[in-house]
């Protein structure tokens, strides 16, 4: 598929020329070691209420004159979207649209960010950082936050069984209209005042209605223990307010919310995934260096059709004092259809709605056979509208809809040309009519990476630790993971996120997790489930390879450690899990392995701790269909 973007549109409004002349005048500028520095020191862009034109054009100025670093001197800066430039982005897993940024990184090569451990504090619906076609980038030492948030946050101070009613008192900027309560981003107008004092330029309206609710616990920082309890659907939420501040929530909830816990929206379905901290698409050899992202209205950072991405020390954490529950609003980390390799370590995730990372490619789904070597493909789920799925010269192969093995081996596409944001006209080198059926998968597998995952920290997040689905050899070592839901997931599907990536090359080894599962979710610590109905297993034909869990400890309170579906070559082995009792059981008699339709199997020299301290042996399933 091909992208269009709009032009990039920079709209400048500002009355202040003389700005301006200050800019093109007072840009200080040091060479050290071949390496030209444009220094922000000296233009006082600490003086300013909002720093994005200042920013956006010493970029301009960095791109004209060859200056190959930009530094901050340390402080607190504030973006608003009032004069930032805008560019149409279509942004897998995220929602597209026009999206306003204060650092447009676009065809920047050889170049360096350094904040000096500054503040950016942004405001509305912005993306800080759009890297788009850029290699060799580095970006350090600096924190990003909102100051108002993009999920709403309110306090269960009471409730009723009766009306099956509770109350939430409720800090942050929202509005209740019509018995329905909307999140509302607007604190302030623009900074901005025409010479008489009257305002020329004003935020715009961010409205979102509540929808995709959580409810956290401020003992822990972390989702409600068995919090499936508490979900509430996604429409036929009501609201009155009693008091300012104080709203009354009637809806369709099994069970009312504890006193003291706090209820998490993050707005509507489809809706709310409008400010990822940093977007990175089609660049290469980037490192992102002593990054702290505060909060973000999505993912921390979302990368696709790129390759060679660092993070080191790139922590979405929430900021001391804040009094916040929530960081990103989606996950902290996530990359689509990359290759090369993918480091993340020395990172803390905590106190994210979604996973701390997911490393994936994307099935498109066969729309129609136009002839033998040309097929119509579409994208499915609605966050995957104008996904960047293939070019001239990838190699894709075609996987059947139900048993999700590859009916064909890699193929070169000769041409590619996007029809509209959903489909597009692959044509092969070769011919394939009478390989594939309307709705199998083609999946691209020259963009598939492989990752170093070591000496991270996730914790206290609504969803997974890490997802994986690549078949570039991955290895996950040394980190301490304490998610709500499975602390490794491994799956693969063409039923709705169509997320790709066979393993072939796996290893798990020294990792410490902590009490996973206490959403209530039926999954395991480990969980290996390839979306593949049983009826549609074929024999000796399996999905993912050469999976390796060693020497890793499991402290859980429940039963469930590892599931493992359609695996050639699975080894479990001197994995020491200990009995804890943080919470109580949820799912107690589930076997601690499960292991289904898998081949080429050991497990062995596990041990198992109860609480007691006796050591027990551990409890296995394996269905008809697991060879040894």
């Amino acid at each position: 598929m091909i992208k269009i973007f709009s032009s990039f549109r920079i709209k400048i409004l500002l009355s202040h020329l003389d700005l301006y002349v200050l800019i093109a005048v007072v840009f200080s500028c040091t060479s050290t070691f071949g390496q030209k520095t444009l220094n922000l020191e000296e233009f006082g862009i600490q003086d300013e209420k909002d720093v994005t034109p200042i920013v956006v054009k010493a970029l301009e100025k960095c791109q004209e004159e060859g200056y190959t670093k930009i530094v901050f001197p340390q402080g607190t800066y504030h973006f608003y979207p009032t004069f930032a430039p805008e560019r149409y982005c279509e942004i897998t897993n995220n929602d597209n649209g026009l999206k306003r940024t204060a650092f447009p990184l676009i065809n920047f090569n050889d170049f360096e960010i350094d904040a000096n451990g500054s503040d950016f504090i942004f405001h509305g619906k912005m993306i800080p950082f759009i890297i788009e076609e850029s290699s060799t980038l580095k970006i350090s030492n600096l924190s990003i936050d909102w100051e108002v948030p993009f999920a709403l946050e309110g306090l269960v101070v009471a409730r009723d069984s009766t009306s099956h009613t509770f109350d939430i008192k409720v800090d942050s900027p929202y509005l209740v209209q019509y018995g329905h309560l909307y999140l509302s981003l607007e604190r302030e107008d623009s900074p901005y005042e025409k010479t008489y004092g009257k305002r020329f330029a004003t935020m715009e309206h961010y409205n979102l209605e509540v929808g995709q609710n959580i409810f956290w616990d401020p003992k822990t920082m972390a989702p409600l223990y068995n919090t499936r309890l508490y979900n509430m659907p996604e429409k036929g939420i009501n609201a009155v307010e009693l008091d300012k501040g104080l709203v009354r929530i009637s809806t369709n909830i099994n069970t009312l919310p504890p006193l003291g816990s706090v209820m998490v929206s993050k707005g509507e379905y489809l809706q709310n995934r409008t400010s990822p901290a940093f977007r990175v698409f089609k660049s290469k050899e980037l490192i992102f260096k002593d990054v702290n992202v505060h909060h973000a209205g999505a993912m921390g950072l979302i990368a696709e059709r790129s390759q060679d991405i660092t993070l080191d020390g790139f922590n979405v954490v929430l900021r001391e004092g804040s009094g916040r529950m929530i960081t990103t609003t989606a996950d902290a980390t996530h990359f689509c259809n990359t290759k090369g390799t993918i480091t993340i370590k020395n990172c803390i995730f905590e106190n994210m709605l979604d996973d701390a990372t997911n490393i994936h490619g994307t099935y498109v789904r066969v729309n129609k056979i136009i002839d033998e070597r040309t097929l119509a493909v579409e994208t499915f789920h609605p966050h995957q509208n104008g996904y960047l799925f293939a070019e001239k010269g990838d190699l894709v192969r075609i996987t059947d809809q139900h048993s999700l093995q590859p009916k064909t081996e890699a193929i070169l596409l000769t041409k590619v040309e996007r029809v509209n944001e959903k489909i597009a006209y692959l044509t092969f080198e070769e011919p394939i009519s009478d390989k594939v059926n309307v709705y199998d998968g083609v999946d691209n597998t020259t963009w598939h990476a492989s990752a170093l995952i070591e000496n991270n920290i996730v914790r206290n997040n609504r969803a997974r630790g890490f997802l994986i689905s690549s078949s570039g050899r991955v290895e996950v070592r040394n980190n301490r993971i304490a998610s709500q839901m499975a602390g490794m997931r491994i799956s693969g599907d063409l039923k709705l996120w169509n997320e790709s990536g066979p393993i072939d090359g796996l290893i798990i080894e020294k990792n410490t997790f902590i009490n996973n599962l206490y959403g209530g979710n039926k999954q395991a610590v480990i969980l290996i489930d390839p979306e593949i109905e049983q009826s549609e297993f074929i024999p000796n034909q399996f999905y993912h390879r050469n999976i390796i869990i060693k020497n890793n400890e499991f402290y859980s309170f429940d039963s469930p450690i590892l599931k493992a579906i359609s695996i050639d070559g699975l080894i479990f082995k001197s994995n020491k899990i200990i009995q804890s009792d943080y919470y109580k059981p949820i799912f107690p008699d589930e076997p601690n392995l499960t292991i289904i339709h898998c081949k080429n199997v050991d497990l062995k020299d596990n041990t198992y701790i109860s609480l007691t301290g006796e050591q027990k042996d551990l409890t296995v399933y394996k269905n008809q269909n697991t060879i040894k």
